[in-house]
């Protein structure tokens, strides 16, 4: 059997650093990667927790919230952001809208490096943030999640997207 490339991070480690950051509102549409985490934020009661049915209303239900005063976070898979596209262009991007995701990264193999992975959604999301020109931060192992902070500051002082991705399922 491979070696893994990269580490599942405890669901505490990312809750904590989710916590420090003011977040009123998570938004998530179930994702199987990080349901450890969501398990977590779902019963923190410093956190409004909103499942919602697809990721174009999380990211329109984020633009709304941040229009109305509130910090949301939002927590979706790769394949849900790939869906997303026109709404992250049209709403986070041109409407300038702080939109922080943490994204993961779902059908990963995680014995492999990212560009030879058989799932197009893991090759594919990086490059296509690059040519939206969305930063993208990456977390592959517990000593990485001190991007949180900086992407959901860069977001808010950017007024745009940026984009965590979680490499390996939440433990």
């Amino acid at each position: 059997m491979a070696e893994a490339l990269v580490e599942s991070v405890p669901a505490s480690v990312l809750h904590e650093q989710i916590s420090g950051l003011g977040v009123t509102h998570i938004l998530t549409v179930p994702d199987t990667h990080q349901k450890s985490l969501l398990a977590e934020l779902s019963v923190d009661p410093a956190f409004s927790y909103h499942v919602l049915a697809t990721e174009d209303e999380a990211l329109c239900v984020n633009a709304g919230l941040w229009m109305g005063g509130k910090e949301p976070l939002v927590v979706i898979q790769n394949v849900g952001l790939f869906a997303a596209m026109n709404a992250l262009r049209g709403v986070a991007m041109d409407l300038k809208v702080p939109t922080c995701m943490m994204v993961g990264q779902y059908a990963r193999d995680i014995t492999v490096p990212v560009p030879e992975n058989n799932n197009s959604a893991v090759r594919l999301i990086e490059s296509v943030l690059q040519t939206l020109d969305v930063p993208c931060y990456v977390i592959d192992r517990t000593d990485q999640v001190g991007v949180i902070p900086v992407a959901f500051a860069q977001s808010r002082e950017e007024r745009r997207p940026t984009v965590v991705l979680i490499s390996a399922p939440t433990a």
